[in-house]
């Protein structure tokens, strides 16, 4: 009997085109075609046609390529759109499950080949986009991919074993599904099937548990039961090590060929930052379907799993530290060898984050620390030194500077009142000439002494004129003088004169001043020469006389005790930077040579510095107090 569709007789097939045919237990018949499906009724033989979505008159969307009746009665359609219809007999109504890209709780598409419920009741739907599972108690679907372990997502056919364990047919061979461990074992030419290329909805299952599924090479037929798994645990090892891609023995020569899973630690330089690990599972079965998994512990996150052709692992620019490179493999039946391999690896740090350089630096911290430390503590003992100094200076000062004005008016003073009364008998009047003279020499002695208490200078040397301060010093000497003929003063000046610091001049003038009391009142000297030169280099005083000399003695132990003239000069001249050299003999003269460096006498800008370090050294100046 032949039947075909009769345009206007609504109850032969809806189409021509035939896709899948299927029949129920209650042995009612039903047809899948393009745009529906055909219910036969074999005592009319007529059709009784069915629209999952009437209103829809696309044929490609609701072509029907796959049925199933499961447990209730139920009877289940899949389209080649990837819909998945389910008939209700009472209404003769459909309920559609369509694909939603958006939910993944939900269909998302590929063309359904074969629907089935297992023992357990869970009904399964192979489709062009992988294997989804039907959730009755929320009605929703989990799908099983290429992710999960599948060859591939195309799935063209779907039976059950006894136990319970679905097989698939696929474009890339047969696979085995395990639901409750929800693993693949898939299939393949090396496996030992004659074609991996199957078709959609051409699969059937025998009554003595014999599988049969058609293919681009005829019929696959097998009987799952008997189909082994290779039980073999492979050993896993390492083949090679490569540093930036060099070979490196990491083990004895017999570890391959012995095949024991053994390999020494590494040290690797932290400059070895390119390395590469190749390994391999020791099952030479099907060992082209062997797969590995590898994990560096330290830096990868889990593990790295590949199939035979990525059996190699690489790395770059790792931090030092401790890693260990762990390998486990599996046979071509999923075996793994959960132990694998180890292979510890420490990488050194380079010199500058080490220990010991992290402890040479904080040793070198420590260091500076004591350091800055020590610095301080004799900043603070040198300001202690200089305190203290400038108080013995500053007493010293007011010793010389006693002695410069006060000792030396009063003694003038006690020279004039001796003249003074030797006269008074015989010549009162000079002799109170003589007195009016000692009174006004009182009289500016008194302003001497204030002028040196409170740090002031006198007129005299408030001008810049050296030569003419000493002179007016000079004339001053020769009216005070004791003899009846005083020395002639005579004073040179050689070279361009040049501005001298206040300070520095006022303390040469000091100097200058007791080389000619010396001259003028101890020596009896009838010639007396001042020569002021100004150098280059350097500044030179030099007071030369006549007189009768001074002790070597004298001059070796600076001065009589009680007297400070000598001893004070050198004082005064190693403060303001200058050295001063003295020469006598007794009956030959004596000559006072004073020498200062150009830098640091002469009123320039570079000798601003010079003056603070001179005025921190306690050294009297303008604007700090010089009152005791």
């Amino acid at each position: 009997m032949h039947y075909r569709h009769a345009p206007g007789d609504p109850d032969s097939l809806m189409s021509d085109n035939v896709l899948s045919i299927y029949e129920d237990r209650s042995g009612r018949l039903w047809v899948g075609q393009f745009g529906g499906v055909s219910l036969f009724d074999r005592v009319t033989e007529r059709f009784i046609n069915y629209r999952p979505d009437p209103t829809n008159a696309a044929t490609l969307a609701y072509s029907v390529s796959a049925m199933h009746q499961d447990r209730s009665g139920t009877v289940w359609f899949g389209m080649l759109s990837g819909v998945l219809s389910r008939f209700d007999e009472k209404t003769k109504t459909f309920v559609n499950y369509t694909p939603d890209l958006h939910d993944r709780r939900k269909l998302q598409g590929g063309s359904i080949g074969a629907i089935h419920e297992d023992q357990a009741g869970t009904l399964w739907v192979a489709s062009g986009l992988g294997l989804y599972r039907y959730n009755r108690e929320n009605d929703t679907f989990t799908r099983y991919t290429e992710n999960h372990g599948l060859p591939t997502n195309y799935i063209m056919g779907l039976l059950e074993d006894r136990a319970g364990r679905l097989w698939l047919s696929t474009r890339k061979g047969i696979s085995r599904f395990d639901p409750r461990a929800e693993t693949f074992r898939n299939y393949d030419l090396s496996d030992g099937l004659q074609g991996d290329d199957f078709s959609r909805s051409c699969h059937e299952q025998g009554q003595d548990g014999k599988m049969f599924f058609c293919g681009a090479n005829g019929v696959t037929a097998f009987f799952p039961e008997i189909v082994r798994d290779n039980p073999y645990v492979p050993p896993v090892v390492i083949t090679s090590f490569r540093i930036s891609n060099k070979p490196v023995a990491i083990g004895p020569e017999s570890v391959l060929a012995k095949a024991i899973p053994y390999v020494d630690s590494l040290t690797l330089s932290y400059e070895d930052n390119v390395f590469s690990f190749e390994f391999a599972a020791l099952s030479y079965a099907n060992s082209r379907k062997n797969r590995y998994r590898y994990m560096l512990e330290g830096f990868d996150p889990g593990w790295n799993e590949v199939d035979s052709r990525q059996r190699l692992a690489t790395y770059t620019n790792l931090d030092h530290g401790n890693y260990v490179f762990r390998v486990q493999g599996s046979n071509s039946d999923g075996v793994w060898n959960d132990a694998g391999v180890s292979l510890p690896i420490l990488i050194t740090p380079p010199w500058w984050r080490t220990n010991a350089f992290r402890a040479m630096c904080v040793g070198l911290f420590l260091a500076l620390l004591w350091a800055a430390y020590q610095y301080r503590m004799r900043q603070v003992q040198h300001a202690f030194d200089m305190t203290l100094e400038a108080r013995v200076g500053e007493r010293t000062r007011i010793a010389r500077e006693l002695h410069d004005t006060l000792l030396q008016s009063f003694h003038g003073l006690l020279l004039r009142f001796q003249t003074a009364s030797y006269l008074l008998s015989e010549r009162p009047a000079e002799a109170k000439e003589k007195l009016d003279t000692a009174i006004e020499q009182a009289a500016k002695a008194i302003t001497e002494g204030r002028d040196a208490v409170q740090g002031l200078r006198a007129s005299t040397v408030e001008r810049n004129d050296l030569a003419l301060a000493i002179r007016t010093l000079g004339d001053e000497l020769a009216g005070d003088a004791s003899a009846k003929e005083p020395p002639e003063l005579r004073v040179a000046v050689e070279g361009q004169a040049r501005d001298l610091h206040p300070i520095l001049r006022d303390e040469i003038y000091k100097i200058a001043a007791e080389a000619l009391r010396n001259a003028f009142r101890h020596a009896h000297a009838v010639r007396v020469e001042v020569e002021i030169r100004y150098d280059t280099e350097q500044f030179r005083l030099r007071v030369r006389d006549d007189g009768k000399g001074i002790d070597p003695a004298v001059i070796a132990s600076q001065g009589v005790e009680g007297h400070y003239g000598l001893r004070g000069m050198p004082e005064r001249a190693a403060l303001i930077g200058g050295t001063l050299a003295v020469w006598s003999e007794v009956g030959a003269g004596t000559e006072v040579e004073l020498r200062i460096p150009a830098s640091a006498v002469y009123a320039t800008a570079r000798r601003r510095s010079w003056w603070l370090r001179l005025s921190a050294s306690g050294m009297p100046a303008h604007g700090r107090g010089d009152a005791p």
